[in-house]
């Protein structure tokens, strides 16, 4: 995974998956400059409050799409009886969750992911399953606390996008000595210690989704691409694709959004790796737990 800075996933003569997170920071390779290309945002719906003047009849709620978001401002004269008018609830309000916290109907996250297809239900999936993680006490919660306080009601305020120009070959390149590098697409970014509501950008052609890319020889002396079959791409010790792989890339990410894990820098270094390992030691146990995802709603 890589961040702002370009971190890759390169390593010698290995196979390595990239994992996550960019100042942007994020799961990826070297060769990668997908922070130039960062997908669109999930456009979060908000809701509006019915309203009746003279028709006598509640407006139907306001959902937005991915092209932004947009609202409905009403205002009444008198209140409609309760009875006959029921009351949509308001949007979730993350400045006053302690007093007020979130209801699943006001989980605008949620309701945007649902819109999305195929990629937003992996993606909704996954994030119940970080969320039952970090609701819960264990190992993986109290590592993540040692950084916020409450890591479940941050990581439930998460919006996500969909790079479809992400990076989607395998690349190797060759170095001095017979020594060959391999950069394997990136899987996700985030801003480094960007804090609640940070867009999580994940690579449609990463190994999120996908468990087998394309290689190719990435030649510095240029000439013609020559593809050199098919290989497996992982997120750590997980198949790409696995729901497994799909939660352990979100857990990775969140470290770098509440600045737990230190920036991902070229794979030289293997930072990145190094960063996956680390969620992995706290968190393997709940990541392989047989529990089935459900959505856990965090308050603060």
């Amino acid at each position: 995974m890589y961040t702002a800075r370009g971190s890759a996933q390169a390593v010698i003569a290995l196979f390595v998956s990239g994992a996550v997170a960019v100042s942007t920071f994020s799961q990826s390779p070297r060769f990668v400059t997908a922070e130039g290309r960062s997908a669109r945002p999930v456009g979060l719906s908000l809701f509006a409050r019915p309203c009746s003047s003279h028709s006598g009849s509640p407006l139907a709620e306001l959902v937005g799409d991915n092209s932004g978001s947009s609202s409905l401002l009403s205002s009444c004269e008198s209140p409609l009886p309760a009875a006959d008018h029921p009351t949509p609830l308001a949007p979730c309000n993350l400045a006053t969750q302690a007093a007020h916290p979130c209801s699943a109907s006001s989980d605008i996250v949620r309701d945007d992911l649902s819109a999305m297809g195929k990629q937003g239900k992996s993606i909704l999936r996954a994030r119940d399953k970080v969320l039952e993680i970090l609701q819960r006490e264990n190992a993986c919660s109290a590592w993540y606390r040692t950084r916020d306080p409450n890591p479940a009601a941050t990581f439930r305020t998460l919006t996500f996008a969909l790079d479809r120009d992400g990076d989607l070959y395998v690349r190797t390149t060759p170095e001095s000595g017979g020594i060959e590098i391999i950069h394997n697409p990136y899987v996700a970014r985030v801003i480094q210690a960007g804090g609640s509501t940070t867009t999580v950008t994940l690579n449609m052609n990463g190994a999120f989704f996908f468990s087998m890319a394309n290689v190719v020889d990435d030649r510095s002396e240029g000439g013609p691409v020559s593809f050199r079959g098919v290989r497996p791409i992982q997120v750590g010790p997980y198949s790409g694709g696995s729901f497994r792989a799909q939660v352990l890339a979100l857990l990775h990410e969140f470290g770098h959004v509440i600045d737990l894990l230190p920036q991902d820098r070229d794979d030289y270094e293997g930072r990145s790796r190094q960063n996956t390992a680390d969620v992995l030691h706290a968190c393997r146990a709940e990541v392989e737990s047989k529990e089935a995802p459900r959505t856990i709603l965090a308050s603060r």
